[in-house]
């Protein structure tokens, strides 16, 4: 008797290795598949301008990184791009986790993280990009999408949706220039209740067909179905965390599951199993700290961490 509904994945034909590295941008998704990279070892670095909603924005969030590796003058942020808001300053190009209390240490820990980001984006490897929405945001102002409206009053922006068309045009142009990078696309499973259940659904399907498009035309662009995953196998409201829109942490770590057996290659499963025992480890709280049962245990951690780093690492 079959009680769900399985999705079918048939994996990559060319396989991610702990010798890669890991590059995760767009929704509160990307943050959840990113960090659970991250806690198992690989080397990924997960949205440096914060969570991206919408195909626009992730664009912009993309150029900015290959524009600083060209020329890095040109491409760091200025004081006219700061805003104030309520919480502090920011920019349209960040998430609102970047604001700070003043311009200067916006600015200084902006453009520190963007140097950072564009050197990790230059190594190759892969990109997980995903996608939230097709609707957006454009400042009336500055004529520009914005990542965040940051609380700003809402007659400053218009919203409205872009097509599958310039879905395709917004990313197309990165995969083109990086035809030896390998670029997965998702669409986040993340429901966005506040654009009502019907036009959730339609932002949704637009961004799935632009990806199709992407995969269509390009072979270094896959996609994995998380959103497909968790709409038809994992298809019950136990699967959401309790505001009902974000997978819950189970269904999470299924989706992560998945996507490590559409990914990962074979031959390193069991460096995964392995990172996994040492996550747990390092995780582990101790209850006595101070005594010799305590300090045997912590030396032997991270021992056991420091050889599994040398290990991927060599």
């Amino acid at each position: 008797m079959k009680l769900t509904t399985p999705v079918e994945i048939k994996p990559l034909e060319r396989r991610l290795t702990y010798k890669d590295s890991l590059l995760f941008i767009g929704s509160c998704f990307a943050d959840e598949m990113g960090r659970r990279c991250r806690d198992r070892y690989f080397d990924a670095m997960v949205n440096p301008f914060g969570v991206l909603f919408n195909p626009c924005s992730i664009s912009d969030c993309l150029g900015l990184l290959e524009g600083y590796g060209i020329n890095a003058e040109q491409c760091s942020f200025i004081p006219d791009d700061v805003i104030e808001t309520s919480g502090g300053f920011v920019s349209f190009h960040h998430h609102g986790s970047f604001c700070r209390p003043t311009a200067q240490e916006f600015l200084d820990n902006a453009n520190r993280e963007l140097a950072k980001s564009s050197e990790f984006y230059y190594r190759g490897g892969w990109v997980v990009v995903t996608l939230g929405t097709a609707f957006i945001y454009t400042d009336k102002e500055s004529g520009m999408v914005v990542s965040n409206c940051h609380k700003l009053p809402s007659s400053r922006f218009e919203r409205t949706m872009i097509d599958a068309d310039q879905v395709y045009e917004a990313l197309s142009q990165y995969v083109a220039a990086r035809p030896a990078r390998q670029w997965i696309f998702t669409v986040s499973p993340v429901r966005h209740l506040a654009d009502g259940l019907h036009a959730n659904q339609l932002s949704k399907a637009t961004l799935l067909m632009g990806v199709q498009r992407l995969v269509d035309r390009f072979p270094n662009a896959h996609y994995f179905p998380a959103y497909e995953i968790m709409l038809d196998e994992l298809r019950d409201y136990r699967f959401y965390a309790d505001d009902m829109m974000h997978p819950s942490t189970l269904a999470a770590d299924y989706v992560f599951e998945r996507f490590m057996d559409f990914a990962l290659s074979d031959s390193d499963r069991p460096l995964l199993a392995e990172a996994e025992k040492v996550h747990g480890m390092m995780e582990h709280r101790i209850l006595n700290p101070g005594t010799p049962q305590a300090e045997q245990f912590e030396k032997q951690r991270k021992d056991n961490l420091e050889s599994f780093l040398t290990k991927i690492r060599s």
